[in-house]
């Protein structure tokens, strides 16, 4: 297949058997297909279109799906595609990925693209993100002679590796109008999720990546030119922060916080950037991820079904058994959870990338919908969980 070409799907409705919602398969299991990373917008303004990956004939490529249809336009080809990190731009004319090293902008009317961003010799770059305009692009970079060898590793092996080796990092700011650019802060420090503030690109929030008892602490901010690098929350070695988000406003970055072996209950929690004072919102189950609705009225996460961290789950002990594997909304304004669908995932890195069997649950725009990924039904499929029944039940 190539650019322009339309591959076609059946998506399959059905009733989830436990919530009654209406769960529209979107993809086939006999291939591997993902939605892009949770962080990034991925499904265009009216909620019609949505910009996910599917493995065709062994090559990942990004496609752009008629939500009503099941059509998908190829989008991209050829090799060293960063297929969870791709975005609709907010006019929804465009979107914008990385491939070799390179973010480009690509044209939805005319299928050609733009590069904006080519990373220097030696340097991987991932883990970017841009302001609501597009205007500001902000990702990390690693150099690569500072990564261990991970030569006949598998899965979740990298994790602690990559994180012991302390690789040289830097987070790079662009301006996508003019090409400038800059270093914002080098470390020898695994650096990860780089997202820009709502309303404000000055204020960049990012992480030190790696398992919870060997980094530092999880939560750093830091502005565009350098200045004010401060860590946003201390962090003890039994303690697990993850899955840090701006808020649809800017006004307050949310996370979950757990202690990870004394049996307590996970809870969300916020902190407003100008004070990091940090806001216990409520008690929730664990979620690996978790995200809020542009309307501010949902949050929505994926339980584990177990509080084993992603990074150690094998996937091995997972049995017929139908654990608390669902995907939970969570009413903000009366801090009640309310199971949307069961995803039923197996964890699992056995389908090419640690990532392909996390469901990475996100809202579309107009809050009708949650698209999640699940391998329940062989390779991982793209699902689309539709919100009316389950919230109007729940209210």
């Amino acid at each position: 297949m190539a650019i322009g070409d339309i591959l076609h799907q059946t998506p399959v409705t059905t009733r989830d058997p436990y919530t009654g919602c209406t769960v529209i398969r979107l993809t086939q299991p006999d291939h591997t297909s993902h939605h892009m990373y949770f962080y990034n917008r991925m499904v265009t303004s009216d909620s019609s279109r949505l910009l996910y990956c599917a493995e065709v004939d062994g090559r990942r490529n990004l496609y752009l799906m008629d939500l009503a249809t099941g059509d998908g336009v190829q989008l991209t080809e050829g090799d060293g595609l960063d297929d969870y990190g791709a975005m609709i731009s907010a006019d929804d004319k465009s979107i914008y990925y990385q491939q070799d090293r390179k973010v480009w902008q690509l044209d939805l009317a005319t299928l050609q693209r733009t590069c904006l961003y080519s990373a220097p010799e030696g340097w991987d770059c991932g883990n970017w993100g841009m302001s609501d305009d597009n205007r500001y692009l902000v990702m990390t970079e690693t150099r690569r002679d500072t990564l261990p060898d991970l030569t006949g590793k598998k899965g979740w092996e990298f994790f602690p590796l990559t994180c012991a080796a302390k690789p040289l990092c830097h987070i790079v700011y662009v301006d996508t109008q003019t090409g400038k650019q800059h270093i914002v802060v080098e470390d020898r420090c695994w650096f990860g999720h780089a997202q820009l503030r709502p309303g404000d690109p000055d204020t960049i929030m990012f992480c030190h990546e790696g398992p919870y008892d060997m980094i530092d602490a999880r939560l750093w901010l830091i502005q565009s030119d350098g200045s004010n690098y401060r860590c946003a929350r201390p962090q003890p070695k039994d303690v697990i922060i993850t899955h840090e988000f701006w808020m649809p406003s800017g006004d307050k970055m949310a996370y979950v916080y757990r202690k990870a072996d004394d049996g307590s209950t996970e809870t969300i929690r916020m902190m407003r950037p100008e004070t990091l004072e940090e806001e216990l919102f409520m008690p929730c189950l664990p979620y690996a991820h978790f995200i809020c609705d542009h309307q501010r009225r949902w949050f929505v996460g994926d339980c584990q079904g177990q509080e084993t961290p992603i990074h150690l789950q094998t996937g091995k002990d997972k049995s017929q058994e139908v654990r608390n594997d669902f995907i939970y909304l969570v009413d903000i304004a009366n801090k009640k959870e309310i199971p949307l669908c069961y995803h039923g995932t197996s964890w699992t890195t056995i389908h090419g990338t640690p990532q392909d069997a996390h469901p990475h649950p996100c809202f579309t725009p107009d809050g009708t919908g949650v698209v999640f990924t699940s391998d329940k039904e062989g390779k991982p499929c793209v699902y689309l969980a539709k919100t009316a029944d389950v919230t109007e039940k729940g209210e």
